[in-house]
């Protein structure tokens, strides 16, 4: 029998075994609304209510959403949110320039675009059908609906579009499938040994090769995510000291 490996498994495994226990816990200190601590039942709901809300805008089954961003839970979340119905996430370095973002999201074919409050400056420049803030929640989230169905999931489907940093020309896009995030997710994740005891810190950039995978394979676990906007060392230490 085949069955399709798609990156919403980790979470459906998440809210089925864990639902009660923190999945992330937001950086408090951003722009933004933080979304303090929320469970793998919470998360989930969030993730449907991203792909209802995407459902109303019209963005279509295989239609690209882009995200600029620091590390936030709002960010994690559309790993999910996004991709899980069928939708294609393009994850944006937020350290770009305003001429190599707006590439990416015309290169992409962008139809939708969140963007942290710190980069609003960029917005304006943009042309996407669909612009927002991350933090105004009701253009992120239809909650109480429940999201169209994927038709016909196929692992095969690109689920991420990651974009180098074009340092000898034009970023490139590499389209990642809901096969190969799957299956680098699992492996990666056996080779690190994580389990659901783990606690995750987010120094690295969610938007660089989706965490590394991380984001599937610590919520497929049910471990915890502590979101870092910014590496700093003093405050590290306070993160391990109060979630370690």
């Amino acid at each position: 029998m085949l069955y399709p490996l798609l990156v919403r498994d980790f979470l459906d495994r998440a809210e089925h075994v864990y639902p009660d226990r923190v999945a992330i816990v937001d950086e408090p200190d951003q722009p933004a609304p933080g979304l303090g601590e929320i469970t793998y039942r919470e998360m989930a709901a969030l993730a449907r209510a991203q792909a209802a809300r995407l459902d109303q805008l019209g963005v279509p089954g295989g239609g690209r959403v882009a995200i600029v961003s620091q590390n936030s839970a709002r960010l994690l979340t559309s790993f999910f949110g996004v991709s899980g119905w069928g939708r294609v996430l393009v994850p944006i370095n937020f350290r770009l320039s305003a001429a190599e973002i707006d590439y990416i999201v015309r290169h992409s074919g962008a139809s939708a675009l969140y963007a942290d409050p710190a980069l609003r400056d960029v917005l304006p420049g943009l042309d996407v059908p669909h612009k927002f803030l991350l933090g105004d929640d009701d253009a992120l989230f239809l909650r109480g609906a429940e999201p169209r169905a994927w038709a016909e999931p196929d692992e095969n489907a690109t689920a991420t579009i990651n974009y180098t940093s074009g340092t000898t020309a034009r970023p490139k896009g590499v389209q990642l499938t809901h096969r190969c995030l799957w299956l680098n997710a699992t492996v990666f994740g056996l080779h690190t040994t994580i389990s659901d005891r783990d606690v995750l810190l987010h120094t690295l950039p969610m938007f660089h090769v989706n965490g590394w995978g991380m984001p599937y394979g610590v919520t497929g676990v049910g471990g915890r995510h502590i979101v870092l906007r910014q590496v700093d060392g003093a405050e590290i230490l306070r993160r391990v000291d109060r979630h370690g």
